[in-house]
C-alpha cells in the first residue's frame, strides 16, 4: 500500500483529541444530589483515586473515524505485485539481413532473456532463435503502425532496430503503446534507392532530398520505377459539387505541372484514388483516401482525412493553394517513391513517435470508496453508541 500524499498523514495527530476528551470528562465526574450520603461510612465516601477510560468502544470509533479519515486525504491506494512484477520488453527489426547480422549480438540476447523479438510488418510471428530470423526473406517496413498497434499495451520499454536511412520511416508520425528507443545501423539501406517515374511529358522525375518532385536524368538502359506515360490514374470523387470542383482542379494542376494523368471514374473497384465525405465500408489497402469533413483519426496509412470540407470558404487548403501539393506527396508515398536516402536522426525521429493513451493500469486499486463506505458506518456506530449513553 501507498500514499499519494503522504504529508496528510500528520493528521494521524488528532487522535490525541478523542482521548484527552474521554481522559478529562473521566477525571472531572458529576455530582449527584442524594438523601442518604450522611449515613455512608467515611471509606465509602472517599474519592476513588485514578483515572479510568470510560467508554472505551465509543474512544475506539472515534480514533479510527480519525484514521479514516486521513487516509481518505492521503489518497491510500494499492499496488498489488506490482513490485515482483517482471518487466515487458519488445525489440522490432526492419526486414533487412544486413541489419540483424549488425545486431546480432543485441538481438541473441534478448531471445535468450524471454523477451519478445518480432520483424516489422510481421507482428504475428515472434522470432524464438537467430536460426529461425535468419531463414526469413527480407520483409518491407511499409506497415510499421500495424506493427505497433499489435503490441502489448501494458509494455514497459519497447526497442526498435533501423537501418541508418530517412527512406525506412515513410509515415510523418508513428503512435506507439511506450516511446522507443532505437538502434540505428551503421550502413543505409542498400535495397532503398530511390524510385523514378516517367510521365506523358516524357519527363523522368524522382523526389530530392527535401521532399520535392524533381526532374532526374537516366542512364542509358537503366529501367524507371514507376511508368505513368501511358497509364492514368483512376480517381473517384464522391464529394459534393462544392468540393468536387476544387479537387478536380487540384488534380489538373498536378497533370500540367509533372504529366500525371488523372482519369474520373465512377466504378470504387477501378479507382486509385478516392474522394469521399462519408464512410466507406471496408478500405482496400492498394487504394488512396481522401476524407473530408471527417473528425476520426487515421486507421492506416492509406487515409488521409481533412476536419473541414474542401471548399474555399473552410479549407485553408484551399485557399492557399496547397491542396495539390498534398495530393501528389501522399500518393507518391502511398505508391512506394521515396525521398533520397539520408542518415537517420535520433534526436528528430523520437519526436516521430506519439504516446497512445492508456487505461489506467490494473495492478492499481485506489481505495478511496472503500475507505468512504467504512467511515459512514463507523459514523453512524458512533453516533448511535454516543446518543444511548449521552457522552
Amino acid at each position: 500500500m501507498s500514499f499519494l500524499n503522504s504529508i496528510a498523514l500528520w493528521g494521524l495527530l488528532a487522535i490525541s483529541i478523542p482521548i484527552l476528551i474521554h481522559l478529562w470528562n473521566g477525571k472531572r465526574g458529576k455530582t449527584i444530589a442524594w438523601a442518604a450520603m450522611d449515613f455512608l461510612t467515611d471509606a465509602e465516601n472517599r474519592v476513588s483515586k485514578g483515572i479510568k477510560l470510560e467508554n472505551w468502544l465509543v474512544l475506539l470509533l472515534r480514533i479510527l473515524l480519525i484514521c479514516l479519515l486521513v487516509f481518505l486525504l492521503a489518497q491510500l491506494f494499492w499496488l498489488g505485485n506490482s513490485g515482483t512484477k517482471e518487466k515487458k520488453i519488445a525489440h522490432v527489426l526492419y526486414g533487412e539481413k544486413a541489419l540483424w547480422e549488425e545486431f546480432r549480438f543485441e538481438i541473441q540476447q534478448a531471445i535468450e532473456r524471454g523477451e519478445l523479438v518480432i520483424l516489422a510488418d510481421n507482428s504475428t510471428k515472434e522470432i524464438t532463435s537467430m536460426e529461425e530470423l535468419f531463414s526469413l526473406e527480407n520483409v518491407s517496413n511499409s506497415n510499421l503502425q500495424g506493427t505497433l498497434d499489435q503490441l502489448p499495451e501494458d509494455l514497459d520499454s519497447l526497442i526498435l532496430y533501423l537501418p541508418n536511412s530517412n527512406l525506412a520511416l515513410n509515415s510523418d508520425f508513428y503512435s506507439s503503446p511506450v516511446l522507443p528507443s532505437f538502434q540505428i545501423g551503421e550502413a543505409s539501406d542498400g535495397k532503398l534507392k530511390t524510385q523514378k517515374i516517367k510521365t506523358k511529358v516524357n519527363r523522368i522525375f524522382a523526389l530530392n532530398e527535401a521532399g520535392i518532385l524533381d526532374s532526374v536524368n537516366v542512364v542509358e538502359g537503366e529501367n524507371v520505377t514507376f511508368d505513368f506515360s501511358t497509364k492514368p490514374i483512376s480517381v473517384l470523387i464522391q464529394n459534393p459539387n462544392g468540393e468536387s470542383q476544387f479537387i478536380e482542379a487540384a488534380l489538373s494542376s498536378i497533370t500540367e505541372v509533372y504529366g500525371l494523368d488523372f482519369q474520373l471514374t465512377e466504378n470504387l473497384d477501378s479507382a486509385n484514388l478516392v474522394f469521399s465525405n462519408k464512410a466507406i465500408g471496408k478500405l482496400d489497402p492498394e487504394k488512396l483516401y481522401f476524407f473530408s469533413n471527417f473528425i476520426n483519426y487515421p486507421e492506416s496509412d492509406n487515409q488521409v482525412i481533412f476536419v473541414n470540407s474542401l471548399d474555399f470558404d473552410e479549407s485553408e487548403l484551399i485557399r492557399n493553394g496547397q491542396l495539390p501539393e498534398l495530393i501528389l506527396e501522399k500518393f507518391l508515398r502511398h505508391i512506394g517513391v521515396n525521398r533520397k536516402s539520408t542518415p537517420l536522426n535520433s534526436n528528430r525521429i523520437a519526436d516521430r513517435f506519439l504516446l497512445k493513451p492508456k487505461n489506467s493500469s490494473p495492478q492499481k486499486f485506489n481505495l478511496n470508496e472503500w475507505l468512504m463506505a467504512l467511515l459512514l458506518g463507523t459514523l453512524l456506530i458512533e453516533r448511535y453508541l454516543a446518543f444511548k449513553q449521552r457522552i
